[in-house]
């Protein structure tokens, strides 16, 4: 087994996409060179950019507090510092949500954290990160331990508060410690944000750390959008303990139906962690495996988890064995086994990257390029062909020009009607995406939220709050149906003008990729549905003590429905503009290579005693047509379509994250 299959997979990953994105950029540099980019190319190309450059692999570490999160994370991330970046020491060390990453856009070497005291209002998480004055901002050197140390020990920061300030703050005073004074210990920060240089966050790696005591119910963001967002999460318990009351609540009510888009629970991990603490000397090697064993098929049945996806591991004991190089420690450890099950999400995830079909439309113009290019070649030799054969025979010349020029005239209106159809086809396309528009208007929405609000404002009770959030997603519900009745006829509208569309060449499109595909919107609404339902019903319990908690639940609640709406609008957006791009860019192209094709026949009749002059001339266009295909060719034949594959490869050593890159060998763009 390949210990350190997720960093190389990682590398292999990074280097995909940077090779694709390069291609991508070149087809560009070619369409200006050539001058032959039309408008779909162009959007298709740079859309296709963005989704490469933007996209990003997040893992979040979640479960209550002393399972090890932290050192797993500095585990993850020890190879290439020999040290824990992070502190790790007995008792809560992680004290607020803290989110690992590079921006090269922003301050490396930084730590930017966020006070307790926002708690007291109702601003949501994601508002406040777009307001840098309320950040407290720690710069570290990474080259520098003590630099390092000073700045993480931040987020292990707490304060004392009354119990009337805890309380304001959403925390419940039972759960937390509690002074000789009285006084309560809370979190110093609300959230930290750590932007770290380290190779494998430079590809795109991002690391979410959460605390324990109940740190998912007391940030409802986290729960409705960070951790929805996340590609793996890996889930915490003890090993000797196996499943806790607060292992289950934590399950139960925020991992359960955490990405119930997905066809399965692939994206989370149960991870059995310390294990070393069922390690004894004095018990056979196949009791201890076998107890460990029950252990996890016990946890794998309780949380109806596939026995694959909950892995026993000593976080610790993996960190320890690499800092000493003890492959025999390593491997007992079992951290190379949850390496394998992050690359292999790694893959799944890049799969549905290459499916995108942003992605599929930009290859597919290229290759359709290169077909109509090499089409217009073999006439243009043919055509040719023909003027040598009669170069000396002047009338015979003339009808053979005559002869040339007409087809070409021919073909030329019988494109200018396809592209007509094409526009009628578009407006076809529009006028279904205008009917879409009128109830994902943002006008509609807000007015829906401001009557919840006024329900709420009226009846600020718990039956009262219940029955205000039910009418507002029974609205959300009608507002869907109603979209999909659209949907389906929009989409029926297109598969029609494909299957009509042949003169296009388009049969290497798949149409039904260009519908328009609103399922994961509505799952993701069915979602938060569900946890809106669940938090009503605990409402009843915390009501009087956490009314803050429940506002920042509501806010956090519409500011989803909200994004959910954006992105259904840009989707559709996107839509009208993309589902004819194929055919829009394959007539826009053969109408440009009609057009220069008839002017240099037609020019060929304005002298008639320099024909040979004229055919030099011709032949110096399919020349330069032979350099476009060869350059094109070029570009193509270095494009990786799919994502690199799982790696295996068996452990020698423990190589730094540059000598990984250096066993991947991927094409040179050209």
């Amino acid at each position: 087994m390949d210990v350190k299959s997720f960093y190389r997979q990682m590398a292999d990953y990074a280097r995909w996409k940077e090779s694709l994105s390069v291609q991508l950029r070149q087809c560009q540099q070619w369409f200006d060179q050539y001058q032959s980019q039309s408008k779909a190319a162009s959007h298709c190309l740079q859309q296709a950019l963005s989704l490469l450059d933007n996209d990003h692999f997040t893992v979040a570490c979640v479960g209550e507090f002393s399972r090890g999160k932290t050192e797993l994370i500095n585990a993850l991330l020890f190879t290439e510092y020999g040290k824990r970046l992070l502190p790790s020491k007995p008792g809560r060390t992680t004290m607020c949500p803290t989110e690992i990453f590079y921006d090269p856009d922003n301050q490396p070497g930084c730590v930017r954290l966020l006070p307790i005291e926002t708690r007291r209002t109702t601003t949501s998480l994601n508002n406040f990160k777009r307001i840098p004055k309320n950040w407290v901002s720690i710069n570290f050197d990474i080259k520098d331990p003590l630099s390092i140390d000073r700045a993480m020990n931040h987020i292990s920061e707490v304060k004392r508060v009354s119990a009337a300030d805890a309380k304001a703050m959403g925390f419940d005073p039972q759960q937390l410690t509690t002074s000789e004074d009285g006084r309560i210990e809370v979190p110093a920060w609300r959230h930290a944000l750590v932007n770290l240089k380290h190779p494998i966050l430079e590809r795109g790696l991002r690391i979410l750390d959460t605390p324990g005591l109940n740190a998912l119910g007391n940030e409802p963001e986290l729960t409705l959008s960070t951790l929805q967002q996340a590609d793996a999460v890996v889930f915490l318990l003890a090993a000797d303990a196996g499943l806790s009351y607060t292992d289950v609540s934590i399950w139960q009510d925020h991992l359960k139906d955490l990405r119930s888009n997905r066809s399965s629970q692939g994206n989370t991990i149960a991870l059995l962690n310390k294990v070393d603490t069922l390690w004894d000397d004095l018990t056979d090697s196949a009791e201890i495996e076998a107890n460990i064993h029950a252990v996890r098929e016990s946890t794998a049945r309780l949380l109806a988890q596939p026995m694959e996806h909950v892995v026993a591991i000593s976080a610790k004991q993996g960190l320890l064995a690499r800092a000493a190089h003890d492959t025999q420690l390593l491997r007992r450890s079992n951290l190379p086994e949850l390496e394998s099950l992050l690359a292999q999400q790694l893959v799944q995830n890049q799969q549905c990257l290459t499916s995108q079909r942003i992605i599929a439309d930009a290859i597919n113009i290229m290759q359709s390029t290169r077909k109509k290019l090499k089409e217009q070649m073999y006439q243009a030799d043919t055509e040719l062909e023909s003027l040598q054969q009669q170069l000396d025979k002047p009338e015979a010349f003339q009808a053979v020009v005559k002869k040339l020029r007409d087809e070409i005239r021919q073909r030329h209106q019988r494109y200018h009607r396809q592209s007509l159809d094409l526009r009628s086809s578009q407006r076809l396309i529009d006028a279904h995406a205008n009917q879409l528009q009128t109830p994902l208007a943002a006008v509609q929405l807000e007015g829906l939220i401001s009557t919840t609000h006024q329900q709420m404002v009226k009846s600020w009770s718990f039956i009262g709050l219940g029955k205000a959030i039910e009418a507002f997603f029974l609205q959300l519900r009608t507002r869907f149906d109603r979209i999909d009745d659209e949907v389906k006829a929009a989409n029926a509208t297109l598969m029609d003008i494909y299957q009509r569309a042949r003169h296009h060449d388009c049969s290497q499109v798949d149409a039904n990729n260009h519908c328009l595909q609103i399922r994961s919107h509505r799952q993701r609404l069915e979602q938060l549905e569900r946890q809106a339902q669940q938090f009503r019903r605990s409402m009843g319990n915390i009501f009087n003590l956490k009314q803050r908690v429940i506002g920042r639940f509501i806010n956090s609640l519409v500011q989803e429905v909200r994004l959910l709406n954006g992105r259904l609008q840009e989707d559709l957006s996107a839509w009208a503009k993309e589902a004819l791009a194929p055919m829009s860019h394959q007539t826009h192209y053969q109408k440009a290579l009609l057009e220069k094709q008839m002017l240099r026949i037609t020019n060929l009749n304005q002298q008639q005693d320099s024909r040979q002059n004229r055919l030099q001339e011709l032949r110096g266009d399919i020349a330069e047509q032979e350099a476009a295909l060869f350059a094109l060719d070029q570009i193509l034949g270095s494009v990786q379509i799919g994502a690199p594959a799982l790696r295996h490869m068996e452990y020698q050593s423990e190589p730094s994250f540059a000598q990984f890159e250096d066993t991947v060998e991927i094409q040179s763009p050209v």
